[in-house]
């Protein structure tokens, strides 16, 4: 299954925290939709390694493109082979879903390893430094890849830098 490139569409801003203070941070977020074979639970094979343009002020290319082809390999490495995905949902009728422990085995632990790599990711400098964080979501039977990232601090409104201004003559 491929997905296409929502970054445009998804990209929204969100707020940290309950309550808005004058300081606080305002952050956007892209989603890397899957783009090959989800198991029943929504975690995917692979995730999209498109760089989203919304990091392009915050981030390198190449640290996006470093760190998305660690996700997208932890997830091969440790994803069931086809033969067990095969009986999984092969004999799935007859074990009324049983047999798709076999595989869910194998992609939980994908799924933790994947999780482990993305605090490491977190901490690196380059996305530490820009106050980007990655997390791996998941919701019925859908996962992504979430990336969060401060946006730009708002300009103050004229009116206030004119008064501030008048203050200091």
């Amino acid at each position: 299954m491929v997905a296409t490139s929502f970054h445009d569409a998804t990209s929204t801003v969100m707020i940290r925290g309950s309550v808005t203070t004058e300081g606080e941070q305002e952050y956007g977020e892209v989603r890397l939709y899957p783009t090959r074979m989800r198991f029943v639970t929504g975690v995917a094979r692979a995730y999209e390694d498109d760089f989203p343009f919304e990091l392009s002020h915050l981030v390198k290319e190449t640290d996006f493109e470093i760190a998305i082809n660690q996700i997208n390999n932890t997830m091969q490495d440790y994803w069931p082979c086809f033969l067990c995905i095969l009986c999984g949902y092969g004999c799935c009728p007859c074990t009324l879903g049983l047999s798709l422990f076999c595989p869910n085995f194998c992609i939980r632990d994908a799924e933790q390893y994947v999780r482990a790599l993305l605090t490491r990711i977190n901490k690196r400098v380059c996305f530490e430094r820009a106050g980007v964080e990655w997390q791996l979501e998941r919701s019925c039977g859908k996962s992504w890849i979430q990336i969060a990232y401060p946006l730009a601090p708002k300009k103050p409104a004229l009116v206030r830098n004119c008064a501030v201004l008048v203050m200091q003559r």
